[in-house]
C-alpha cells in the first residue's frame, strides 16, 4: 500500500512537470514568436521606407550590410531574385509564387513561416511592395518549439528528480503520518472491537462507523460461531457415542465425516481420520462400494446385508439431494450380529423345546395308547405307568426350567439379600451326596464364609447345576473339588473336576439352551441341556461373570467371579 502510494505520488508529480513544462514552453515559444514576428515587420517597414528615402541609391551594398542575423532579398515583379544579403542571386530559383510574395503583390504586403528540415529551425519571412515594384523581403530564422523543448530537456529532468526526491521524503513523513493510526488499529482490533482500547488509541473519525459496524458484526459472527460449536458439540457427541456406524460421503465417494462406531465395525485404524478418502480404503468390500455408486446414480436409497469377517452387517445408503442433485450419501452402518445370532438361538431354542417335549410326550402317548388298548399284559402295567411316570417327570422339568430360565430373563427389579457362599455351597453338597455315593465320587470343599448381596435361590440352583453337572460328567470315582475365595474386587465360586472334559470348538457354546455335549451320556444322565443357560442368566442377573477352563479326557474347571 505504501509503495503503491509512493509510485501513484511519484507519477502524479512527474506527469504535472511535465505538462507544466510543455506548457509553459509553448507559451514562451508563442510569445517570442510573436515578438520576433513584430520586430521582422518594424523591421522590413522600416528598411523599405528607408530605401525610398534614398530612392533606391546604393540598395544592393544596403542590402548586403545587413545585420547578419536577418536576411534580406530584393525581388523584381516577375519573381526573379535581384539582390540577397546571404546567396548568390543567380543561384536561387524564381520566387513568385512564394506565398509571402504573392502576398506582397495582392495587398501590398505579405508574411509566411517555413519549416527547413536541414536545419531544423523555422523561418519567418515579411514582404513588403515597394514604390519601383520591386519587393523587399526580410527573413530571420527561430528554433523549432521541439527543439527549444529538447535544449530544456536537462533542466526538465533535474526538476523532476528534484519533485520526486522531495516527494519520497514527504510521502514518507504523510504516510507515516497518514498510515500510524491505521497499523495501530489493525493491530488493535481485537481490543478496539472489544471495547478494551478504544480510547487509548488515535483512531480517525473516518474510522468509528467502520469499528462500530465490524464490532456488531463480530458480535453477531462470535454468536453464529458459538451457536455453530454448539450444533456440532452436539452432532459430534450424538454420532461418537452411536452404537452404530455414521458415514458421509460426497457424490464421488469421498468420506466427508466417519464416527468411531462407523471406523471399529469396518475395522479400521482408529489412528486415521480417513477425511477426503475414498470408501474403498475403509471399506473395500466389492458389493457395498457397487451398492453406494448405484444409490448416488440412481438417486434412489439402498439397504444391503452382508458379512465381513465375523460380523453380519446391514447397510443403509441413502443419497443427499436438493433440486434432484445429488450431492452425496449417508451411510447408516448397523451391527446385526447379536440379533443374528439370537435369531438362530431362537430357532434352534425352538426347534430344541419342540424335539425336547415331543420325546417324552411320544413315550407317554405310545405306553398309554398301549394300556389302552389292552395290549399290556396285567404284570405289565405297573412297568409302563412307571416310565409314563419318569417322562411325565422329565416333561415337567423341562417345563419347569424353561419357566424358570424365563422368570431370570425377565426380572426387572432384583430381589437380593446377605448369603453366605461357603454356607450354601456346603448346603447344595449335601443335597447331592446320595448322587456323588451312587458314582463313588468324593467332593471337596475348601474356603471362608464368605457374604454377599445376592439372591440366595438363585445362587443356590447356580451351585447345585454346576455340581450336579461335574457329577454326571465326571467317571465313577472321580473327585470334585469346590473353592470359595475372594480378593479385593470380587467374591469366587470355583468347581473343578476330573471328568470327560469339553472339547475347545464346544467350550463357546455350552451355555446355549439345550446344547449337549455328549449326547450318548445325555440320556444316561437325564440331560436337557438347560442347566448351565440357567448358570449363565444368574451369573448375568447379578451381574458377574464366568470362566471355563477344560481339557478332553482331562477335566473341567467353571469359575464365577461376583462383584464386591
Amino acid at each position: 500500500m505504501k509503495r503503491k502510494i509512493f509510485i501513484h505520488i511519484s507519477l502524479l508529480a512527474t506527469l504535472a512537470v511535465l505538462l507544466v513544462s510543455i506548457l509553459l514552453i509553448s507559451i514562451f515559444y508563442s510569445f517570442n514568436i510573436q515578438e520576433q514576428k513584430n520586430f521582422l515587420k518594424d523591421h522590413t517597414v522600416t528598411v523599405a521606407k528607408y530605401l525610398e528615402a534614398i530612392d533606391y541609391k546604393n540598395i544592393e551594398s544596403i542590402i548586403r550590410s545587413e545585420n547578419p542575423n536577418f536576411r534580406s532579398t530584393i525581388i523584381d515583379n516577375t519573381g526573379k531574385v535581384i539582390i540577397d544579403s546571404s546567396v548568390d542571386p543567380f543561384q536561387l530559383e524564381n520566387h513568385l509564387y512564394r506565398d509571402e510574395i504573392q502576398e506582397a503583390i495582392k495587398n501590398g504586403f505579405g508574411q509566411s513561416m517555413r519549416y527547413s528540415t536541414t536545419i531544423g529551425k523555422d523561418t519567418y519571412y515579411y514582404a513588403i511592395l515597394l514604390s519601383n515594384n520591386s519587393i523587399l523581403r526580410i527573413s530571420i530564422q527561430a528554433d523549432s518549439i521541439l527543439s527549444v523543448f529538447i535544449r530544456t530537456l536537462p533542466v526538465v529532468i533535474l526538476i523532476i528528480l528534484s519533485i520526486l526526491a522531495i516527494s519520497f521524503f514527504i510521502t514518507s513523513i504523510l504516510i507515516k503520518k497518514i498510515f500510524t493510526p491505521l497499523e495501530e488499529t489493525a493491530l488493535n482490533i481485537d481490543k478496539i472491537l472489544s471495547g478494551q482500547a478504544y480510547n487509548k488509541l488515535e483512531i480517525y473519525d473516518e474510522l468509528i462507523p467502520f469499528v462500530k459496524i465490524a464490532a456488531k458484526q463480530r458480535t453477531e459472527i462470535d454468536a453464529y460461531i458459538k451457536e455453530l460449536k454448539e450444533k456440532a458439540d452436539t452432532i459430534e457427541a450424538i454420532t461418537s457415542n452411536m452404537q452404530e456406524g455414521l458415514i458421509l460421503v460426497d457424490n464421488n465417494k469421498v468420506i466427508l465425516s466417519a464416527n468411531s462406531a462407523a471406523i471399529k465395525i469396518l475395522k479400521g485404524s482408529d489412528k486415521i481420520s480417513y477425511y477426503k478418502d475414498d470408501f474403498i480404503k475403509l471399506c473395500r468390500n466389492i458389493d457395498i462400494n457397487q451398492a453406494l455408486k448405484d444409490s448416488i446414480n440412481s438417486h434412489e436409497p439402498k439397504d444391503i446385508t452382508t458379512k465381513i469377517d465375523d460380523k453380519y452387517l446391514i447397510f443403509f445408503i441413502n443419497p443427499v439431494k436438493s433440486n434432484d442433485i445429488v450431492f452425496g450419501a449417508v451411510i447408516l452402518v448397523v451391527d446385526s450380529t447379536e440379533k443374528y445370532k439370537l435369531e438362530l438361538i431362537r430357532k434352534e431354542f425352538s426347534s430344541n423345546v419342540s424335539h425336547e417335549l415331543k420325546s417324552p410326550l411320544t413315550t407317554i402317548n405310545g405306553y398309554a395308547e398301549i394300556i389302552q388298548t389292552g395290549i399290556a399284559k396285567e404284570e405289565d402295567i405297573t412297568k409302563f405307568a412307571g416310565i409314563i411316570r419318569s417322562e411325565g417327570l422329565r416333561l415337567l422339568e423341562i417345563i419347569d426350567s424353561v419357566i424358570r430360565l424365563s422368570n431370570i430373563e425377565e426380572a426387572q427389579t432384583k430381589d437380593f439379600s446377605s448369603i453366605d457362599l461357603y454356607s450354601i455351597s456346603n448346603s447344595v453338597i449335601e443335597r447331592l451326596n446320595l448322587e456323588s455315593d451312587k458314582k463313588q465320587i468324593k467332593i471337596n470343599i475348601q474356603g471362608e464364609n464368605i457374604v454377599i448381596n445376592a439372591n440366595e435361590t438363585m445362587i443356590s440352583e447356580l451351585l447345585f447345576n454346576l455340581i450336579q453337572n461335574s457329577i454326571k460328567y465326571t467317571n465313577p470315582q472321580g473327585k470334585i473339588n469346590v473353592n470359595v475365595y475372594k480378593d479385593i474386587n470380587n467374591s469366587y465360586i470355583k468347581v473343578s473336576d476330573t471328568g470327560i472334559g469339553i472339547k475347545l470348538e464346544d467350550q463357546d457354546r455350552i451355555f446355549e439352551r439345550f446344547y449337549i455335549v455328549d449326547k450318548s451320556r445325555a440320556k444316561q444322565n437325564n440331560s436337557i441341556g438347560l442347566g448351565l443357560a440357567i448358570v449363565k442368566h444368574i451369573v448375568e442377573y447379578h451381574d458377574g461373570s464366568i470362566i471355563i477352563e477344560s481339557v478332553e479326557n482331562q477335566g473341567t474347571e467353571i469359575t464365577v467371579s461376583f462383584p464386591i
